[in-house]
């Protein structure tokens, strides 16, 4: 996944954790486009024997632990504020630790106690966070045509005095942005929008 991005709104500090030695970690460098893709190697991982204790931005930090000691899971948040603060702290308060926090997702992970590691059991909220997912990749490339959109505007027409050089890299520039927009939308888009489609469909046929 392309892992960049803005900082979610709240800052949540985790309860006190056993002590860590993180001169022991070791750090991995991944991009993933989907989060079950993401989970199900985070999953993997502590299976190896290797438990998630850090991530920023595409930098995942690894412990040594015991093999499948942890269940992970990734949380699309949907609050904000003292909404997401609070959300965090009841999910601590059944069990679950708050690894990260990172770009409106949170890194969350469980001792393996023999059950599933659901946040979201009902098809509603399984629903509500695909669609959260799906979101990033909607309005970025819009956003993305639209700047493409301005700036072709002011250089042909606004600025009327622009050198055909200047006119030649906005275009190719804009060129860009809405290539980059157009793979955004299709490539890393479209797992989140099958998931969306398949949960949508999955409760058509239940009503």
């Amino acid at each position: 996944m392309i892992t960049s991005g803005t900082h979610i709104t709240f800052t949540h500090t985790p309860r006190p954790q056993r002590e860590i030695d993180m001169s022991a970690s070791t750090t991995i460098k991944r991009a993933f486009t989907d989060f079950s893709k993401e989970e199900a190697w985070l999953n993997q991982m502590s299976h190896e024997g290797k438990a998630l204790v850090d991530y920023r931005g595409g930098r995942y930090t690894f412990v040594d632990d015991e093999p499948g000691a942890w269940q992970y899971a990734i949380e699309v948040l949907g609050r904000a504020g003292r909404a997401g603060r609070e959300y965090l702290s009841f999910l601590e308060e059944t069990g679950v630790e708050t690894v990260a926090v990172y770009a409106n997702r949170a890194y969350l992970r469980k001792r393996d106690d023999g059950t599933d590691f659901e946040l979201h059991s009902d098809l509603e909220s399984r629903l509500e966070q695909a669609k959260r997912g799906s979101t990033p990749w909607i309005a970025i490339p819009v956003s993305q045509v639209g700047l493409a959109f301005t700036l072709v505007i002011n250089a042909f027409i606004v600025d009327s005095e622009a050198s055909n050089l200047a006119r030649g890299i906005v275009l190719v520039s804009a060129t860009l942005l809405v290539f980059a927009a157009i793979i955004e939308y299709l490539v890393f888009g479209k797992p989140y929008r099958e998931r969306v489609r398949q949960l949508e469909r999955e409760r058509s046929i239940r009503e």
